[in-house]
């Protein structure tokens, strides 16, 4: 009997995750679309919590994107509260599922054909096709365990009497909670531990009243997993996790001290619509005890934002500190986090060069700030090396690349920087200073846009910038052979010059590059002009 419970418990897991995978694997872009574009006040966020965390049955996923958007800069903090608070409404969905579908469907008519074609696509395709056989195995996988964990659940019907279970007073309802609680924190999933419920509670192996009760102690319970994940974690990701457990207990909480009117009003509701089967008024106390929570701590929204922002304040590096390891696994996210991050990088390396060229400061003013550059691309590098994209997935593919290329091409710039005998030479020489600053000058433009002060970037001008002065190195480099050929330079002072000329072509041309990567208007590459041998 125990090992049936603990198998349909394992089972109905091994489904969830794969078909979770699956959903976040179809989902390709669509969680960080949905998130970042539907989420404006606090109404919108819930009901873009509330449908992700629907679909892709995690809201583990939800609020781990949430926290590269609200890293990245797309969202707002108060923005990450509302849709947590739609996350935990989306969780009960699995409830509706299993009352719904799981104790009355055939298994042999629906889940082993879902499993055998799912496990088919899964390992004789690639891409979408794999990802729709994880979807189709794992929830094949959901049935199978159910039906599991239902033939296990009876058993123990049979030999465990219900009155030997807590009643639902006080102390009873306190000691059933903490029950629940435990079934969530041994579990590591309140989707198992509210479907080991569902199927007690089918079986009669506990009352409605009992099952009510554990469902509010797993609600709190699952805030083990946001607690273990804080532990280590940035400053968004702990944010987020106090939130979440926040939310949890105070509803909780709150829940416990009215119990029996509570309950009795979801029962008489459900009476009311034809509802009477116990498993579906257990998922509807259970989206009632989250809608509950959601309609009260909706006024407290920016107050709680602005208590848990004291409370955990910001720290680290002012260029990195938005690049959270946790959200690593969810590649459109942490591309998009890594990329705003980089353009606040790229905001100092060219606000240095700028400084420069308008002879505002010295090469030794602005080191501390090259060199701070420097290691923050280092630290986004190893941050992005954890990120896998495939190239089935084009789009997020092609960000990922664009991004790599945009961190290199910004590490050779900052190495550029360093230069300091090229810099002297340009601005020991009038004829080249006078080059440096009239085409140079429009990397202004450039600044303008990474500090935000205009929306789109200048990609045309910069590009000419670069030809112009590629252009204008080649002609020069043959009138310097020529006059040191006549004997009017001296080779070292025609060589000095060259290689100040090239300092400015490489510094022009990963200006460009640069920006054009980091750029989301343009996605193809841009042709390199004739008559130039660069690296991309």
């Amino acid at each position: 009997m125990i090992a049936t419970i603990l198998g349909g418990i394992g089972i109905f897991l091994i489904g969830m995750i794969i078909m979770t995978d699956g959903l976040k694997s179809l989902g390709g872009d669509t969680l960080r679309r949905v998130l970042t574009r539907f989420t404006g006040g606090p109404v919108s966020g819930i009901a873009s919590g509330f449908v992700v965390t629907s679909l892709v049955q995690a809201s583990s996923a939800t609020i781990l994107a949430t926290i590269g958007f609200v890293s990245a800069g797309l969202i707002s903090f108060t923005q990450v509260i509302a849709i947590i608070f739609g996350a935990n409404l989306g969780t009960t969905t699995t409830g509706w599922l299993v009352s719904l579908l799981g104790f009355k469907l055939s298994i042999g008519l629906l889940a082993m054909p879902l499993v055998g074609v799912g496990a088919l696509l899964m390992l004789l395709s690639r891409g979408k096709k794999a990802s729709s056989g994880m979807v189709m195995a794992g929830f094949g996988m959901l049935f199978v365990g159910i039906s599991t964990l239902q033939g296990g659940m009876q058993d123990l019907a049979a030999k465990v009497d219900v009155a030997a279970f807590p009643d639902t007073d006080l102390l009873g309802r306190l000691i059933l909670i903490l029950i629940g609680a435990a079934m969530t924190i041994i579990m590591q999933s309140s989707s198992a531990a509210l479907v080991t419920t569902l199927a007690a509670l089918h079986t009669s192996a506990v009352t409605l009243d009992q099952a009510a009760a554990l469902v509010i102690g797993q609600s709190i319970g699952k805030t083990s997993t946001a607690v273990i994940a804080a532990i280590g974690a940035s400053v968004q990701a702990k944010r987020a996790a106090l939130v979440h457990i926040v939310f949890n207990v105070v509803t909780g909480g709150i829940v416990y001290a009215i119990f029996t009117p509570f309950l009795a009003a979801i029962v008489a509701a459900c009476a009311a619509v034809g509802i009477d089967d116990p498993a579906m008024v257990l998922s509807a106390h259970y989206s009632a005890l989250n809608l509950f929570g959601i309609v009260i701590m909706y006024p407290f929204i920016p107050r709680l934002g602005r208590l848990i922002e004291r409370a955990i304040p910001e720290k680290g590096s002012r260029l990195t500190r938005n690049l959270d390891i946790s959200v690593t696994n969810l590649a459109s996210v942490a591309i998009e986090t890594a990329r705003r991050t980089v353009i606040g990088i790229a905001a100092v390396v060219m606000e240095s060069l700028r400084r420069i060229l308008n002879a505002e400061a010295s090469f030794y003013d602005i080191a501390d700030d090259i060199e701070e550059a420097g290691t923050a691309l280092r630290e986004t590098g190893r941050f992005l090396s954890r990120v896998r994209s495939q190239p089935e997935s084009s789009e997020i593919h092609q960000r990922h690349l664009s991004v790599l290329h945009s961190v290199d091409h910004l590490e050779r710039l900052v190495e550029t920087c360093r230069e300091v005998d090229e810099m002297r030479e340009i601005a020991h020489h009038p004829e080249l200073r006078l080059i440096a600053l009239e085409q140079l000058s429009r990397i202004d433009m450039v600044v303008r846009w990474l500090q935000g002060h205009t929306d789109s970037a200048p990609l045309a001008v910069v590009e000419a910038m670069s030809q112009s002065i590629a252009g204008i190195r080649r002609a020069k480099r043959v009138e310097l052979l020529a006059s040191t050929a006549r004997g009017e330079l001296e080779p070292e002072d025609a060589m000095g010059r060259l290689e100040a000329m090239r300092w400015l072509d490489r510094l022009a041309y990963h200006v460009w590059r640069a920006i054009y990567h980091l750029s989301e208007e343009l996605r193809e590459q841009v042709p390199v002009p004739p008559g130039t041998s660069r690296p991309m």
